[in-house]
């Protein structure tokens, strides 16, 4: 009987495992690698030129700007119900700071769920992708704890992913940066697990800025 149920336990941790590699990774048919969230505008006036550059730049998104409110607001979608949900979905659109974000949020949440319903079944509503992601990775019962790093991993990853096509960094420089923000990662995931809806906050002003001039750019290769 012991044996059964150990084998059970592995078995799902394995399964939610695939699960979440599956929706985080490029493959799956979001068309995150489209967005810059407003880097590409900070890059070509020059202002992002250096990998450290971009580490100080994603670093402060984590801590203090959207990186951060994405994480909070994933947590808080994975503990909603589905009255409450709705409620958190419209905080998330409001946190939207341009317009770019906005149509940004709601197409991968859209394309999220456009994907997974159609795997797995039970459709939901159009929301923003960490507030869907959220609700989902609950439905499927994969620990928060698990999946919220990871959430933060594949922030990181896309953005870092854009300073080695626009400086451009080298492929070992942009993985060095990524391999200096795990420990924050982890740091804002861990906060970000316990922290409550009034915990969001924006200081990032000039990466809202960058993301709403990049609108009027004249030459670009991402979405946002």
């Amino acid at each position: 009987m012991l044996t059964v149920s150990l084998g059970q336990q592995v078995t799902n941790t394995s399964l939610n495992c695939h699960k979440v590699m599956a929706w985080l990774s490029p493959s799956y048919p979001m068309g995150a690698f489209a967005y810059s969230h407003g880097l590409e505008f900070e890059i070509s006036c020059g202002n992002i030129v250096t990998m450290v550059d971009v580490k100080d730049w994603i670093e402060t998104l984590l801590r203090n700007g959207s990186g951060w409110n994405e994480l909070v607001l994933f947590s808080q979608a994975y503990k909603a119900d589905r009255k409450s949900l709705g409620e958190i979905a419209n905080l998330a659109r409001a946190l939207a700071q341009s317009k770019e974000r906005y149509e940004e949020t709601l197409a991968l949440g859209r394309a999220f769920e456009k994907a997974t319903s159609a795997i797995m079944g039970l459709k939901f509503n159009d929301m923003p992708l960490p507030v869907v992601m959220g609700f989902r990775a609950k439905s499927e019962d994969i620990p928060l704890e698990y999946i919220l790093p990871l959430y933060a991993h594949n922030f990181v990853a896309n953005l870092i992913s854009v300073g080695v096509r626009l400086i451009p960094l080298g492929q070992t420089e942009g993985q060095q940066v990524l391999f200096n923000l795990f420990p924050v990662m982890e740091e804002i995931a861990k906060a970000a697990s316990i922290a409550k809806l009034i915990d969001v906050r924006n200081s990032c002003i000039l990466a809202d800025i960058a993301s709403m001039r990049h609108e009027t750019l004249e030459t670009r290769l991402f979405r946002s």
